[in-house]
């Protein structure tokens, strides 16, 4: 079999083969056009207090293709000509007045409408201005050249889940497709209306969690501290919170979403990354996590998963996510739920079963666990590992080593990792440390890191977010939610790929040869030794 070891991987049901059936030209089904949305034309009166005057005109437009244009030019999708509307008004109206896109290729994604004119283009009487986009949502109302010339009402004809949510979420933001779905609640992405700017929403159900246990998400006296102190944090690496909406049902976070989605991915698409890569993603993530801990806060759940990157590009800015969840969701809820499936979990964590008190360092180990995937591209730790279980791999400090596989990894980075991975907790490198450890001392990795979050800081302004309370009118809905509003300039970074705390990660699918033993390598037989001590 040789030493191979299978690359890092999701679960995915195997492909089904091409269908045997020959699909002659006589059997083929014609294309039936998808009609995504609809224009039905407002009243026609004879006292001409609506716009329209002809009343041969068709009752409603099918939007078919992923453009509509509407103006006096004939090149429009929809030409106004006189005869049509008042003459006031057309002469008000430009050749092309505004644009209605949709992208066909992602279905669950917005209409958006371009204020092409001067005069304006109005929708529910507030203005778009010219240049400017807005998400058009079902029974918006469209007009043109004054907020009460109003000669369209859109149907949105792909359903998506306004009606899932309060109206106060809502009126605001357009409910896409679904990004995760874990125990600690769901990802959806959202669209802003009025900016059509990208976020990820996370609902955390007040009830119960997916794995049965009960949660403390119904004392709003500890949603209000919690959300201060997310609100408090102010760091480039540290997923930002927008707003928060709760309800007596759920929790509804609304947070940045980024476009080169998980650590976790890049690692997958790649079977592991360079230790330049490495070190330059390595050493965002360490500062993250300090940044945290100087709060006072212990993430307990880092993994590659709640790792986000901003691009695509390997110059990205790397974002934790997922923290404090423990506070929402209830410590023993939270603990259980992580416990279940510990590949990336401290041994005192382990240890503590959920009883006993452990400190900071728990994220170091979880830390050594991802510096480890993303230098070999798989799991040190694995239930897939049978000469011991995957609790006693931890409890140990015995992670599989590859020879094949750490065999161009340079020796200061498996010091590095040995020493991250070091059971005796007051033996373990601490954060400062790593910072100043020989692996991490290069000078255009740090030099390249300060850029590019100092340019994040410029870009962002990063400014202490605030908290305000909504008004009586905002709140007034059936579902009874206060807007826990978060107030911060400058614009955030965009992801399609943002994760739930999920209650099962993705998995690491590894076949070693005989050859390859639960050991370190010799330049750690007294570390490891070490290690295995309880």
């Amino acid at each position: 079999m040789g030493d191979e070891l299978l690359p890092l991987t999701e679960n995915t049901q195997t492909q089904t083969q091409n269908s045997q059936i020959d699909w002659s030209q006589n059997n083929t089904p014609a294309f039936i056009p998808t009609i995504w949305g609809r224009l039905y034309p407002t009243k026609i009166t004879s006292s001409g207090k609506h716009c329209w005057i002809n009343k041969n005109h068709q009752e409603y437009y099918d939007l078919i293709q992923p453009e509509f244009t509407l103006g006096r030019a004939l090149s429009c999708t929809y030409v106004l000509k006189k005869g049509m509307i008042k003459e006031n008004i057309i002469k008000n109206v430009s050749k092309q007045h505004f644009i209605i896109k949709r992208d066909l290729q992602e279905p669950l994604n917005p209409a958006i409408i371009t204020d092409l004119s001067y005069n304006g283009t109005f929708i529910n009487g507030n203005k778009i201005g010219k240049g400017n986009n807005q998400v058009l949502d079902d029974n918006d109302e469209i007009a043109i050249t004054h907020p009460l010339v109003k000669i369209f009402i859109f149907k949105d004809l792909l359903k998506n889940e306004q009606d899932q949510v309060p109206k106060a979420i809502s009126n605001k933001y357009y409910i896409s497709r679904t990004l995760g779905q874990g125990a600690c609640g769901i990802v959806k992405l959202v669209y802003n209306k009025e900016k059509c700017t990208k976020h990820a929403i996370k609902i955390i159900k007040k009830s119960r969690l997916t794995n049965g246990q009960l949660n403390n998400l119904t004392d709003p006296i500890k949603i209000i501290n919690e959300i201060n102190i997310m609100k408090s944090l102010n760091h480039p690496c540290i997923i930002s919170t927008e707003e928060v909406f709760d309800t007596n049902n759920a929790v509804y976070i609304v947070l940045e979403l980024m476009q080169g989605g998980e650590l976790f991915d890049r690692i997958t698409k790649n079977g592991h990354l360079t230790e330049q890569l490495t070190r330059f993603l390595f050493r965002q993530m360490v500062l993250a996590v300090k940044y945290l801990h100087s709060q006072g806060i212990t993430h307990r759940d880092l993994k590659p998963e709640n790792v986000l990157l901003e691009s695509k590009q390997d110059d990205t800015i790397v974002k934790i996510t997922d923290f404090g969840l423990s506070k929402f969701v209830g410590e023993d809820s939270f603990m259980k739920t992580m416990c279940g499936t510990p590949l990336y979990l401290a041994p005192e964590v382990l240890r503590a079963n959920g009883q006993r008190c452990y400190g900071h360092e728990v994220d170091v180990w979880s830390l050594g666990v991802i510096l480890f995937v993303c230098l070999v591209g798989y799991l040190p730790f694995s239930n897939e590992y049978k000469e011991m279980t995957l609790r006693e791999q931890i409890l140990s400090g015995q992670y599989k080593y590859s020879p094949s596989h750490w065999k161009g990894i340079s020796l200061q980075a498996k010091l590095l990792m040995k020493r991250m991975l070091t059971v005796q907790v007051e033996r373990r490198i601490t954060l400062d440390q790593i910072l100043n450890h020989a692996w991490m001392q290069d000078h255009d990795i740090i030099i390249r890191v300060e850029k590019i979050l100092s340019l994040a800081v410029q870009n962002k302004n990063f400014n202490h977010l605030s908290l305000t309370s909504a008004s009586d009118e905002e709140n007034m809905n059936a579902d009874n939610v206060t807007v826990i509003r978060l107030v911060a300039t400058g614009k955030r970074a965009l992801s399609d790929s943002y994760n739930s705390c999920e209650p099962f990660p993705k998995k690491l699918k590894i076949a070693l040869n005989s050859g390859d033993e639960n050991k370190t390598d010799d330049t750690s037989s007294a570390t490891n030794s070490v290690c295995s001590q309880e």
